[in-house]
């Protein structure tokens, strides 16, 4: 058994030793990968437990000769956990090895890590400790919040959770004829795209945070345009499956209402991962440069470029009213959840017990996250009250980590104008200079996502204008166990 010296199992409490005493039986394998990775596991049990030398030992013990990949997996989190646990006390040698671990892992974990090193600088100068240990109480709440956005979408074993395993996507009939066609010259059919931020129909995007945070005084963030460092790229996807207001909003064909259609994906098509710091929304030019070197399949590059993104997490968007400073979560419409549930077991009382359990899970998530968004504001004001006296180019430097920090949190709030639509998002964050952004010029920029549209898909709703379409659609899905339904939803055409 390949043992890390120093480890009492026996100090342990019993639900720890159980937890890990699955992963123990991995130790004793002679594959170096099975051991690395079995080593990071039993080091994030005994974190998540509060043994922080122990699981310190275990990430430690995990070598670049084992595999390059998770040693720097395990570096990240050593140098997460030195940095998030350093809190009031302030223990200069941690901090140190914190930023020798980040300095490790740039290549991979880029974003994050320019943040955190950026914290680490600011807690071992005498001058920046406090404000270095409120920006790191904020980023802190940024990644609690986002957590609770995260949809677990994968969680099919979880019931509480079985409301939200599939979401749709609004669109044209004439992009589902390119995304489920196979074009004969090139011999695939066309990714699906997440589109420039700065074709969503609301105005508001990206500036009610940072109303929220300033009580509307001051505009603090740096727009992003085509002039700044990053981009924002978006996929839209609703909880709400066939919704008549989205089918007359989107998908239009010829300008017509109700003439698109909606595509229902199943889990396959959106990444989970068990992993709570795999959330990272920002490729760096570090990423670009690791990726060029090799690290993509080849089959996954064409003509020397990087065409698409792999599988990305989605995330609930939060609806807030800038007046009342109303909050509420995303989350499946009564009468849909009681439509599909009761397709799929007909007893009432099953679904009424269901639907109560869900706003229970959902009140739960949507209580945690005002409290999050609450301590973020105050925390928020606090810094730049404390950097006011602090010299211009500190300042500046701070106002660009707290953007950067900020980043993945801004374009989840969305005004309650919107609501209704009740939407997630895929977001993806880069600069213009990464390969993967692609240009139809004069009308937007894109990325092409990974995962195939069609391997991906449970069921299409056909709008009532577009119903000339079903057989049409049947012919290209009549090779999968796709369902084609027509909308519920009652429409006059015109």
């Amino acid at each position: 058994m390949t043992e890390v010296k120093g480890i009492d199992f026996d100090k342990l409490d019993a639900h720890t030793r159980g937890r890990i005493k699955p992963w123990q039986r991995t130790l004793e394998s002679n594959n170096k990968v099975f051991v690395a990775n079995a080593k990071i596991a039993i080091g994030n049990i005994l974190a998540d437990k509060g043994y922080k030398k122990e699981a310190l030992k275990y990430w430690r013990s995990v070598s670049k000769e084992d595999n390059k990949n998770l040693f720097e997996i395990s570096h990240f989190y050593i140098g997460s956990f030195l940095l998030k646990n350093n809190g009031e006390q302030y223990i200069e040698k941690d901090i140190q090895e914190a930023k020798r671990c980040f300095s490790t892992v740039k290549s991979k974990f880029g974003f994050e890590v320019k943040n955190n090193i950026f914290i680490c600088d600011m807690l071992l100068s005498e001058g920046t400790r406090e404000v270095g240990r409120e920006i790191l109480k904020i980023s802190s709440r940024v990644y609690s919040a986002l957590l609770l956005l995260k949809v677990d979408i994968n969680s099919v074993g979880k019931r509480q959770f079985y409301a939200e395993r599939k979401l749709a996507h609004y669109t044209s009939v004439d992009t589902v004829n390119l995304l489920l066609n196979i074009d004969k010259n090139e011999g695939l059919s066309s990714s699906f795209r997440l589109s420039t931020i700065n074709n969503v129909n609301d105005p508001s995007e990206g500036q009610l945070l940072e109303r929220y945070l300033t009580d509307g005084n001051k505009i603090l963030f740096n727009k992003l345009d085509s002039n700044d460092r990053y981009h924002a790229f978006i996929g839209c996807f609703s909880f709400n499956h066939d919704s008549l207001n989205q089918f007359r909003l989107y998908g239009k064909k010829d300008n017509k209402e109700a003439s698109g259609i909606s595509l229902v994906f199943n889990k396959g098509f959106f990444k989970e991962s068990e992993n709570p710091d795999d959330l990272s929304f920002i490729s760096t030019k570090d990423d670009e440069i690791s990726i060029q070197q090799g690290s993509c399949d080849d089959d996954k590059i064409v003509k020397n470029e990087i065409v698409a993104i792999p599988s990305q997490s989605v995330m609930r968007c939060v609806y807030v009213d800038p007046e009342s400073g109303f909050i509420s979560l995303a989350q499946r419409n009564e009468i849909t959840f009681y439509r599909e549930y009761l397709k799929e077991d007909d007893s009432k009382s099953k679904a009424d017990n269901a639907w109560k359990e869900y706003q229970r899970i959902i009140n739960n998530k949507a209580g945690k996250f005002e409290n999050e968004f609450s301590c973020l504001k105050s925390i928020y004001q606090d810094i730049i009250q404390d950097v006011s006296d602090m010299d211009c180019e500190v300042q500046s430097k701070v106002h660009q980590l707290l953007d950067d920090i900020l980043l993945p949190l801004r374009y989840l709030i969305k005004h309650t104008a919107f609501q209704e639509e009740q939407e997630c998002r895929m977001i993806y964050i880069t600069s213009l200079e990464d390969p993967k952004v692609h240009m139809s010029f004069g009308k937007f920029l894109y990325v092409d996502y990974e995962p195939v549209v069609k391997s991906n898909l449970d069921k299409i709703y056909i709008a009532p204008a577009a119903t000339q379409y079903q057989p049409y659609l049947a012919k290209l899905l009549c090779d999968t166990n796709v369902k084609i339904e027509l909308s519920n939803n009652p429409y006059r055409q015109t």
